[in-house]
């Protein structure tokens, strides 16, 4: 089915107006072909298209289909909203687009850093996930998880999402499976998270997914399996480390037009100079009062128009978290520069001439978090060997402005930047 055709199928069954040119296919499986639809808006949906008309596990004809989805509620997976078929004969699933990173790149990072998920760890990543596959066990539709309990299938969200990881690929499928079936699936998955052996006895006690993480999650692990204690901090994503806007109704799998790759250098030690240089004078400004009330000049008031919440009206007053903001010298590059600080935290924003000049001096989006959703998505970036801890942050939709956060507590201040508002 082309892209035009598809357009057209979803405008005239479901009212959704997205245009050919951005429905595209993403990926293939062993019978159906996967397709997601957006807009500029961030607004997003899944398309799978089978190869056949006859697809197992659905309990009942398509038309009835509809309603069974509706009755499963389960945050924990990429819900399948509607079935049908085409006016060529081919069925078709609609489900929530999907975003995120598979499990299996988390655990693969966790092994080659040397180290392991605890067992609350590992509890907070799979929770929702088995509560998904003990709700659709439980409706009589174990088949739509045949293809979604795996470490592939398994997306690890950004730290917007209320769960921190979804089952993809739900729905009906030409696979198929038995409550049994996923159950096992699920407990070797718990295996691969803790690297420990499926616990025979645990699965044997119980006949739900939740009932079985949640008792092998609450041994503790033997010595040798024990995270350092520096590692600790690098849990997954929890709905508490959420940005600032939620994300809209089917979550766009956005990702940002790729730019051109420039001579690779070690962008950061302008920002780590910069910043040596910043915590003194934020520790002085602390004592010291100059300038109070200045006016900015015209590209940093550009800056002050930008982010209200995070800079003051005129230099010398106080901006986000009562930080007291003044004019920076700007790096090379930059237009201006605002810096706001207090004793602990400081905040600079700094204006460039355009996008591409601000991403020169980033690292390429491949070592970015990407926070926010829908119209505000901001690369995340944390500068290394900065003391104290510092954070890059580049906005999407601003892409003149690059927004720095340091301090003691950097990290978690961050995540309360009004930069969405």
């Amino acid at each position: 089915m082309s892209a035009p055709q598809l357009a057209a199928l979803l405008n005239e069954r479901y009212g959704f107006a997205f245009a050919a040119d951005r429905i595209v296919e993403v990926g293939r499986t062993s019978g159906s072909t996967l397709f997601e639809a957006s807009n500029d808006e961030g607004a997003a949906v899944q398309v799978e298209l089978f190869d056949i008309a006859e697809v197992r596990g659905i309990g009942g004809d398509v038309d009835s289909l509809d309603a069974e989805l509706e009755k499963i509620a389960a945050p924990g997976a990429f819900r399948p909203r509607h079935a049908g078929v085409t006016e060529d004969g081919q069925f078709y699933v609609l489900r929530e687009a999907t975003v995120g990173t598979p499990l299996r790149d988390l655990i693969l990072e966790k092994h080659d850093a040397g180290q392991t998920f605890t067992n609350e760890e590992a509890r907070d990543l799979l929770t929702a996930a088995a509560d998904a596959v003990d709700a659709y066990n439980a409706a009589g539709y174990p088949g739509f998880l045949a293809r979604s309990i795996n470490a592939d299938q398994l997306l690890v969200q950004p730290s917007w999402s209320e769960v921190p990881v979804k089952l993809a690929l739900v729905g009906p499928s030409v696979d198929l499976a038995a409550t049994e079936d996923n159950l096992h699936d699920f407990w070797n998955v718990v295996a691969q998270v803790t690297s420990q052996p499926v616990d025979e006895q645990a699965a044997a006690r119980h006949a739900t997914a939740a009932g079985y993480l949640q008792e092998v999650t609450s041994v503790e692990k033997p010595e040798s399996s024990e995270l350092p204690a520096e590692a600790s901090a690098a849990v997954a994503p929890r709905p508490q480390d959420g940005y600032r806007k939620p994300p809209e109704p089917y979550p766009s799998g956005y990702t940002p037009p790729s730019t051109p790759v420039n001579a690779q250098r070690n962008p950061w030690p302008w920002v780590i100079g910069a910043l040596a240089a910043a915590l003194v004078v934020m520790l002085v400004a602390w004592f010291v009062t100059t300038q109070r009330g200045q006016e900015w000049t015209a590209a940093e008031q550009e800056i002050a128009q930008a982010y209200p919440g995070v800079v003051a009206k005129k230099g010398g007053k106080r901006g986000w978290q009562g930080l007291e903001c003044e004019s920076a010298a700007p790096d090379a590059g930059q237009e201006a520069k605002i810096r706001c600080a207090g004793e602990e935290l400081g905040v600079s924003v700094a204006k460039y001439p355009t996008q591409a000049a601000r991403d020169q001096d980033l690292p390429g989006e491949e070592y970015a978090t990407v926070l926010g959703s829908g119209e505000c998505m901001i690369a995340d970036y944390e500068i290394p060997e900065a003391y104290p801890q510092a954070f890059a942050m580049a906005p999407y939709d601003k892409g003149q402005f690059l927004i720095v956060v340091n301090g003691y507590q950097a990290e978690e201040m961050r995540l309360d930047l009004p930069v969405c508002e």
